[in-house]
């Protein structure tokens, strides 16, 4: 069987739009999506057809890939425009001003709240619908996959010993077994009264309200790397209560550690294979 090519980036922005951008299956509706063939199956033909294709949240593919729906329940989840309605409807929570929370230091309308060593460890990026779509990029000391989300696609897990991703997407929670763990949730705050009681703001005449709030918490197995709602760790230092307002980046760090996550995914991204030639190879150091 030949290995089915990498989803481009076209088909993935046509089957989020099919479904309102969350999962569509009754009282779901999660951003962050996987991509299931199902007609037919990639075990008969390996394609990247968005017609036999829908996005779903990581649960439900897994609940689709052992046919908990027929095709036809399926292609009616795709054709259900009512729904994607409504489903894009209760995302707008992710359409407003988004405040990140990470350690004790507040960053609000920064895209990249934080970055280690070049890599953005949780970047937002505003699509043409006004969506703040989510990347993750964990970091680990140990040659493992870890967690990669890219702009609210799925694109690598690895074996977490615990992950969570409840219907809606305001919480996101992995953790692995030597102590990688990384936790998201969203808030929305009405008020600069909430937001001034919530986190010890004096100032708020900046902020446009009603605003999103994401708390992001992480730390990396093997350093002194933990950002919790205590304040920030890093090498041997402690960082709170500060804020900024509007950067490209928010905490930028340089550790000098050489990072050792997701071998198996880069070398994946390396190279293309259809109708079992090797038919592009990206070379590089």
């Amino acid at each position: 069987m030949a290995k089915r090519k990498s989803i481009p980036k076209k088909v993935k922005e046509i089957l989020r739009e099919e479904v309102g951008f969350g999962c569509p299956v009754r009282d779901c509706g999660n951003p962050y999506l996987e991509y299931h063939h199902f007609d037919p199956p990639v075990h008969i033909k390996p394609h990247n057809d968005p017609k036999g294709m829908i996005a779903l949240c990581p649960h439900h593919h897994n609940k689709a890939d052992g046919h908990a729906y027929t095709n036809e329940q399926l292609h009616e989840l795709k054709k259900n425009r009512v729904h994607s309605k409504h489903v894009k409807g209760n995302l707008e929570w992710l359409r407003r001003d988004m405040l990140s929370v990470v350690g004790g230091n507040l960053y609000y309308e920064t895209p990249i709240p934080v970055q280690i060593d070049g890599h953005n460890l949780v970047a937002f990026n505003r699509d043409s619908d006004g969506f703040q779509r989510l990347s993750v990029s964990m970091l680990s000391l140990l040659p493992e996959e870890r967690l990669i989300i890219d702009q609210n696609s799925w694109e690598n897990i690895g074996n977490p010993i615990d992950l969570r991703s409840p219907p809606q997407g305001k919480e996101l929670e992995v953790r692995y077994g030597n102590g990688d763990f990384l936790y998201l949730r969203f808030l929305e705050i009405s008020t600069d009264e909430q937001l001034k009681l919530k986190y010890k703001i004096s100032d708020t005449s900046d902020f446009i309200f009603p605003i999103t709030v994401v708390e992001i918490n992480f730390s990396i197995g093997g350093t002194n790397i933990d950002f919790s709602d205590s304040g920030t760790q890093v090498l041997g230092m402690n960082v709170s209560s500060s804020a900024m307002i509007r950067c490209g980046v928010g905490l930028c760090i340089e550790t000098g550690i050489q990072w050792q996550q997701n071998p198996q995914w880069k070398l994946e991204q390396r190279y293309e294979v259809q109708e079992e030639n090797v038919i592009k190879v990206v070379f590089g150091k």
